[in-house]
């Protein structure tokens, strides 16, 4: 009888012990395990109960569950002081300072290029122009042949198409244009043609939009570049009323102060057609690199609608006329931030687009 109490008494002085130097809560649960499992401590002891002589019995049996009482409380009290303590910390490692400033968050805005876009569409809404867009992918009756470029014509020169390949080509190794003629636009004026055979007079529409030309890349040039243009037709309209217009809309872009000038230029799609510049920003007029020592900008080329073009998009030149002009968003904007480089518009370098945040 004095051996199993003593053995009992030493199971609850041990597990005291490990208690209080116990650390987490899987430390206490091996604890419970090593006393009460199938094969613990005190349940192998208290097995032993069935061997001891029958007046001893009553006794050691009261002990052995009064030390099994205790030492299931004493873990009990350990775990929840354990999850408390774990709980204090946690509170105080997410404690927030309700006097400290906040963090900051990031908002995000416009590219300038669309900030430019979207001054420019503004600007046009109050002479009563609508947005129209058309598909970046065309075909090449669209992008030329109905804006009075045949495929004879020395004007498609000046555009070098990125032709979409005929199906099947290019797995088989020898990539060929599309026989139907499927090319990426590479300017927005095929949206005049489609803008005019879907709407009734008069037209005012602005076709903003991506256009796509096989160039070689450099600091004023890139494969890819918008462009905003914007056609009127009616009865009666005139280059002074264009001319009028765009004196107006630069104004509004660069300040009430700007110089502006006509001057002539040559478009197969318009006729007459000019050629639109402002006083060099940079040197006030007075001749500088950036505008090769002449004092002028050219911002976007102008006419009137060729009687052709016209006539292909639904319309007769002796009742109607019309005229139409294009400008590059890209090198407007960079002659509103002194930007260098065409290409950083396209480098998403959040350093350079972050500058720009007027956008919104």
């Amino acid at each position: 009888m004095s051996d199993l109490r003593g053995e009992l008494e030493a199971v609850e002085r041990a597990t005291g012990e490990r208690l209080s130097s116990a650390g987490s809560e899987a430390e206490i649960e091996s604890i419970r395990h090593d006393l009460f499992g199938r094969s613990g401590q005190l349940t192998m002891l208290m097995k032993q109960l069935g061997s001891v002589p029958a007046e001893d019995r009553p006794a050691l049996g009261q002990l052995a569950n009064e030390i099994r009482g205790r030492l299931e409380s004493e873990i009990g009290d350990r775990l929840k002081a354990l999850r408390a303590s774990g709980l204090e910390d946690r509170l105080a490692g997410e404690a927030i300072d309700m006097s400290a400033p906040g963090r900051p968050m990031a908002v995000g805005h416009l590219h300038p290029v669309l900030t430019t876009i979207r001054d420019l569409r503004e600007i046009f809404h109050a002479y009563g122009f609508e947005v129209f867009e058309g598909p970046e992918i065309e075909t090449d009756e669209y992008n030329f042949e109905l804006l009075n470029i045949p495929p004879d014509h020395p004007a498609r020169d000046l555009w070098d198409t990125l032709y979409v390949a005929e199906p099947g080509s290019v797995e088989a190794g020898m990539p060929t244009p599309a026989t139907d003629g499927t090319i990426l636009r590479t300017h927005t004026s095929p949206t005049q043609i489609r803008a005019m055979r879907a709407l009734e007079p008069p037209i005012r529409v602005l076709t903003p939009g991506r256009c796509f030309r096989y160039e070689a890349v450099d600091a004023s040039h890139g494969f890819e570049f918008f462009q905003v243009e914007g056609l009127v037709v009616d009865r009666d309209t005139s280059l002074a009323d264009l001319k009028g217009m765009l004196e107006e809309v630069a104004r509004a872009l660069y300040g009430r102060d700007v110089a502006t000038r006509f001057r002539p230029g040559y478009y197969p799609f318009t006729e007459p057609s000019v050629a639109f510049d402002i006083g060099c920003l940079v040197c006030g007029g007075q001749g500088c690199p950036a505008c090769k020592r002449s004092g002028w900008m050219t911002i976007l080329g102008a006419g009137m609608v060729h009687p052709t073009v016209l006539r292909n998009g639904g319309f007769d030149p002796d009742e109607y006329q019309g005229y139409a002009f294009g400008m590059g968003p890209d090198r407007m904007t960079m002659l509103r931030h002194g930007i260098g480089d065409i290409r950083l518009f396209f480098g998403a370098d959040l350093r350079f687009v972050t500058q720009f945040a007027e956008g919104r």
